[in-house]
């Protein structure tokens, strides 16, 4: 079963949980997940209240990352060699990041065609799968999820062999859109 750690109260009237609690996860709900609260009964606890902890991780490096969504249905899969690789890929791209796809090299500068805002990072509710929402910043805004590993990859220099930008997606370092 995974476990949180909470980072935010959002009822300041309960004493079920406080800051820097670290809670076994009971169930989850679209917004968030339940954990067994202090005096034993069931509380639901929204996403932005939690961070999630591998059961690797110690909660110190947890508390630096970003808010993910919980795996659902509490099952646990080794995921070995997998989660070792996704690791080496991590990179700088946090939530709130503008980052620009490689194919924006060509078109104008002056457009937002292929640039896009990172919404969380989340994780495939039967796969365990790290994937990553973002949303394009022009029409129609679409809203979108790709596999964490492919989003942090290396453009495939074999299919685009003459695009300049190393990886698929990389963070956009000017305030212009913001």
């Amino acid at each position: 079963m995974k476990q949180v750690k909470i980072i935010k109260k959002k009822d300041d009237y309960t004493m079920e949980y406080e800051v820097g609690d670290i809670c076994k996860v009971t169930g989850t709900w679209y917004g968030g997940v339940h954990i067994e609260g202090k005096t034993g009964i069931p509380v639901s606890i929204d996403r932005e209240e939690y961070i999630e902890l591998d059961a690797q991780e110690k909660p110190e490096q947890a508390a630096a990352e970003n808010v993910r969504m919980d795996e659902q249905n509490g099952h646990s899969e080794s995921k070995g060699d997998e989660a070792a690789a996704e690791d080496v890929l991590e990179r700088d791209i946090e939530v709130g990041d503008i980052v620009r796809h490689f194919k924006r090299e060509w078109v104008s500068e002056e457009s937002a065609e292929y640039l896009y805002k990172v919404l969380a990072f989340a994780q495939h509710t039967e796969t365990g799968e790290k994937l990553v929402i973002y949303e394009a910043l022009y029409p129609p805004y679409k809203t979108c999820a790709r596999p964490y590993g492919m989003f942090m990859s290396e453009v495939d220099r074999t299919k685009y062999p003459d695009v300049q930008q190393k990886y698929r997606f990389e963070k956009v370092e000017t305030k212009r859109w913001v």
